[in-house]
């Protein structure tokens, strides 16, 4: 079959879940190689399933990454004869929706866990959360006691001390992001910095920016949620040295990136994939999207 076009697989997209389009560019980023798709046309040409996929890497597991099915044919199978391929192009290894670097999702939209079930995935028990804040009211100040400073990494050696942070504390998938961001926008990953060390690091951006984060993946369902026709941006991950966790440097750290987000002039503010949802809604943000955890 004819490989799938950029403009065929958004008009899918668009077909598929008008109320959650994705940045142009965000999409384009995250398609990945066509070794990694499978596709349903019918007998028209039109493309009416998509699905990609990738292997393990930083996790024991593979990724489902996207699926789309065009809605006058759902019920006939499609959504699950591509899962099933997909299956059979990974081999016999586990399989998450989502959850991968550079994400689409990370895990399936409450509404669609039923037909993921009925295909043979079971939850694993985690929920997540994706969350937005309307940065455009007055914000508390950032407090960052000295010597603590706010830099990014177009300052020499600023990535290398993320690079030890992420390596040491963190996730691989942690440091690949935070690496991949900075070689393409420096000034889109922040640094806790305290003196040579850096003890806490965030991704930001806006809808602008070269790198379209998965926090602002979806920026018109963001100003939506807040309600405004303004710019979305976002925030994620962001990791904080577990030394300073409880003294209220989070906090301030988060406080800081709004702060920085906001002189970008961004309104609405995304955070995507968390888990500790109490800590955001302290600061303003609350749950606009909800997802469920599956393995297959």
């Amino acid at each position: 079959m004819t490989l799938p076009t950029l403009p065929e697989i958004a008009a899918l997209w668009a077909a598929a879940w008008l109320g959650r389009l994705p940045h142009p560019r965000g999409l384009a980023d995250r398609l990945g190689e066509p070794s990694g798709w499978v596709w349903r046309r019918d007998d028209a040409g039109r493309l009416v399933a998509f699905a990609a996929f990738r292997p393990p890497e930083s996790y024991p597991h593979g990724h489902l990454r996207l699926l789309l099915t065009q809605p006058d044919v759902r019920g006939r199978g499609l959504g699950r004869s591509l899962v099933a391929e997909v299956r059979e192009r990974l081999g016999p290894v586990p399989l998450a929706p989502g959850e991968e670097r550079g994400h689409f999702l990370p895990g399936v939209p409450e509404a669609s866990v039923g037909f993921f079930e009925r295909v043979g995935f079971t939850r694993t028990g985690r929920v997540s959360v994706d969350m937005v804040a309307d940065l455009r009211p007055p914000l508390p100040e950032a407090r960052l006691p000295a010597p603590l400073r706010l830099t990014d990494t177009r300052e020499a050696g600023v990535l290398p001390g993320v690079q030890n942070l992420t390596d040491s504390v963190f996730s691989p998938r942690w440091t690949h992001d935070a690496t991949a961001v900075a070689t393409r926008a420096p000034h889109q990953l922040l640094a806790l910095q305290d003196g040579e060390r850096v003890l806490g690091f965030a991704l930001v951006g806006s809808e602008d920016d070269p790198v379209i984060l998965p926090s602002f993946l979806f920026p018109a369902a963001l100003r939506a949620a807040v309600g405004t026709a303004g710019p979305a941006g976002g925030l994620g991950p962001i990791g904080l040295h577990p030394d300073l966790r409880g003294s209220g440097l989070g906090r301030a750290f988060m406080l800081a990136a709004m702060h920085h987000l906001r002189g970008q002039g961004v309104q609405a503010m995304g955070i995507d994939w968390t888990g500790i949802a109490p800590f955001y809604e302290k600061l303003g943000f609350h749950a606009w999207a909800t997802y469920v955890h599956l393995r297959g």
